[in-house]
């Protein structure tokens, strides 16, 4: 190649290039960008239907399967695909692509295993949600459906036994049935003393 093609050549990546960042700086939406129309009801409504879905296979597999629920826009709700944990936890990919807010996380507690405390959130589940800034929503091998707010922490329990699909390992445990509300320093409190197990 000429020396005259081979400027052209890298003048015309240049130009390529310097249009990439351009756009790409252009597309990142700022939060007036970006208005959420849904409710926290039609979220949480969303959140029982994902984790609906997911509980036998998190039984099945004896692990967290964890997701994040966003608005697009036009407000639909749509939700992350599903990423394996471990038996007792799983981190949440963070994403924030332009026409998406993220909104909450989810996911099961997997199967049930008499050596945890999967009946309520963990002190874990709080402090993600939390760092997130965004509530969470969590089911257990019992069929509880639990509410974090990310704010408090604090969690709430939405619905109780069985109004999730429910392990059929499941053995309910009367020493350590848990409340219907925590704050962080009262779960905390629960799992040190934690609940006698059965």
């Amino acid at each position: 190649m000429s020396p005259r093609v081979t400027r052209l050549l890298y003048l015309l990546f240049a130009v390529l290039w310097v249009v990439i960042i351009a756009r790409a700086y252009l597309t990142k939406k700022g939060p007036e960008d970006f208005v959420i129309t849904v409710t926290q009801a039609d979220v949480q409504a969303f959140a029982r239907t994902e984790l609906t879905a997911l509980q036998q296979r998190s039984f099945a597999e004896g692990i967290e399967l964890c997701g994040i629920i966003f608005e697009r826009k036009g407000g639909t709700l749509g939700a992350s695909p599903a990423r394996k944990g471990s038996e007792a936890s799983c981190g949440i990919a963070y994403f924030d692509e332009p026409g998406m807010r993220p909104l909450a996380s989810f996911h099961p507690h997997g199967g049930y295993a008499p050596a945890y405390d999967s009946e309520a959130p963990s002190l874990l589940d709080l402090e993600n949600d939390a760092a997130s800034g965004m509530d969470g929503y969590v089911a257990t091998p019992g069929g509880r459906f639990w509410h974090v707010d990310a704010r408090g922490p604090a969690t709430t329990l939405v619905c109780g036994p069985g109004c999730l699909p429910q392990d059929p390992d499941y053995q309910p445990c009367p020493g350590s049935e848990p409340r219907n509300r925590y704050t962080y320093r009262e779960l905390a409190q629960r799992q040190l003393g934690s609940a006698q197990r059965c």
